[in-house]
């Protein structure tokens, strides 16, 4: 019987008070220096049935990216948020739930972490160099796929070293993947957060085709991150420390639910970023770039061919847990730059099954996609998300738990979906289907052990039911309230 070696989680979005993990007052204002109930309730729930999960040692949680709410919160409410987080599911006086070296891979919200970590790596490596002499390090663009990774965050580091019991804790970042591979059995586990499966935070590659006349995306994860790293920080990433840029311009709702937010908020994005180009770089918008083309032309057509569209397919996504086109760009991102990657660490013609394992979207689901050149069907997990971020409660938002045994066979414990009808669905344990739940074992060991601690999960739901409730009438209030005077506040958890 393989033994449990990873859980996976992602969008807990900490920090932000659409999070349910983010404590929070009966009125919905953050409170940092409390639990919420749903984080409480899910690192008791998890210490009674990872008890009966493993016999040895723990497993490595996996944090997959937007962990912390970066993109929207100030620093110090995300490091108080992830205090919370700590204390929950690495207590002091319980056996460890799981192993203190994580691994955290950065999304589009903490994607700062990425570059801080990029940048201990590049002092490191100067720090080794000899007195004399002219080599310089570059910036690493991404990381291996495979092993423990050797960029690390100080930040997420140094906050659970502050507890004596952590005192040898590490959070290792992988960007943009993180991989898993059984040579025996041939299977093989990608782990991305998925923002690049996203086309919105793929905006300057197709800028680059657009402008170059170049058709294709790049091909490696070192070129799609070149090409729009800095895009996604300048769209999310930090206007959480941004003051009123980042507070002051509209609730996820607002922009990607309704239009004519939507189309507000594109031009305080195209405003700002034609200021930034006019004031840093001396580049004002009516430039001419190419064609008659001027600059303006061209920031306001990225945005609108982004965001913009993003905001419309958004508005018509309430049931399907991924449209036509994001499952085109999810086929994209694992049939190109993860294959690339395979091939450039030399084990791509080892790899019998491929999983691929994201979050981003905050709707979890699990399924089998045709992706070539995979001669069989890919699986593919969702991890989901932990915020609230409609007030009317879709069916496909929630959060699922990625379970991996040494086998690298896979679980996937969906933890919650918004309530129908005040009626939130129990806990359960699922499988990609076809052919790998047959002989996927590790499938009746997590329902059993969820089986044996069933009454834990029942209240961890009954305080999600609550807490995504709460969140729900909040944002319902904040938006007629705010809808008086047209002010608009910043939201986009995703």
């Amino acid at each position: 019987m393989a033994v449990l070696t990873h859980v996976c989680l992602s969008d807990l979005h900490l920090g932000a008070a659409y999070s349910i993990l983010t404590g929070v007052t009966d009125g919905g204002a953050l409170d940092l220096s409390k639990t919420s109930p749903s984080l409480d309730a899910l690192g008791r729930a998890l210490a009674q049935q990872m008890s009966s999960l493993t016999d040895g040692a723990p497993p490595t949680l996996v944090l997959l990216g937007d962990v912390l709410d970066m993109g929207l919160s100030p620093t110090g409410d995300v490091v108080r948020a992830y205090r919370r987080f700590v204390e929950t599911l690495f207590p002091a006086d319980r056996p460890p739930l799981f192993s203190d070296q994580l691994v955290c891979v950065p999304g589009n919200h903490d994607h700062h972490l990425w570059r801080a970590a990029q940048d201990e790596q590049l002092l490191d490596a100067l720090g080794r160099l000899p007195p004399a002499g002219d080599a310089t390090p570059e910036l690493i663009e991404n990381t291996a796929l495979f092993g423990t990774p050797g960029a690390a965050s100080r930040l997420l580091t140094a906050v659970m070293r502050s507890y004596p019991h952590l005192a040898n804790a590490r959070v290792a970042i992988a960007y943009p993947n993180f991989g898993l591979f059984n040579e025996a059995n041939g299977r093989c586990i990608v782990l991305h957060h998925g923002h690049y499966t996203d086309a919105m935070y793929l905006a300057m590659s197709s800028l680059d085709a657009d402008v170059s006349g170049r058709a294709a995306r790049p091909k490696s994860v070192a070129g799609v991150e070149r090409q729009n790293g800095a895009w996604v920080d300048f769209l999310w990433s930090d206007l959480g420390s941004a003051g009123r840029t980042g507070h002051d311009v509209t609730t996820l709702y607002q922009i990607m639910r309704d239009a004519g937010a939507s189309h507000r908020f594109c031009e305080q994005l195209s405003r700002r970023a034609l200021s930034m180009l006019s004031s840093g770089l001396g580049v004002p918008g009516g430039t001419q770039v190419t064609n008659g083309i001027t600059v303006d032309n061209l920031v306001r057509g990225l945005v609108d061919a982004s965001f913009g569209r993003g905001a419309e397919s958004e508005r018509n996504s309430y049931l399907s847990v991924m449209s036509d086109g994001a499952t085109a760009d999810l086929r994209w991102y694992v049939g190109g730059p993860v294959c690339r990657q395979l091939r450039d660490e030399g084990v791509f013609d080892a790899v019998r099954e491929l999983s691929f394992v994201f979050g981003h979207t905050h709707k979890p689901f699990q399924d089998e996609l045709v992706v070539a050149p995979w001669s069989l069907p890919v699986s593919v997990y969702n991890t989901g998300g932990w915020v609230m971020d409609q007030p009317t409660m879709a069916p496909t938002q929630g959060a699922s738990a990625i379970f991996i045994d040494a086998d690298l066979n896979i679980a996937a414990q969906r933890l919650f979906n918004d309530p129908a009808n005040g009626v939130m669905a129990p806990v359960h344990v699922r499988g990609a289907g076809g052919f790998r739940d047959r002989d996927n074992v590790l499938l009746g060991r997590v329902q059993a052990a969820l089986d044996s601690s069933a009454d834990r999960w029942a209240a961890f739901s009954d305080c999600a039911r609550r807490d995504v409730a709460l969140r729900a009438e909040c944002l319902l209030a904040e938006f007629f309230d705010r809808s008086k005077n047209g002010s608009a506040r910043a939201g986009d958890h995703r």
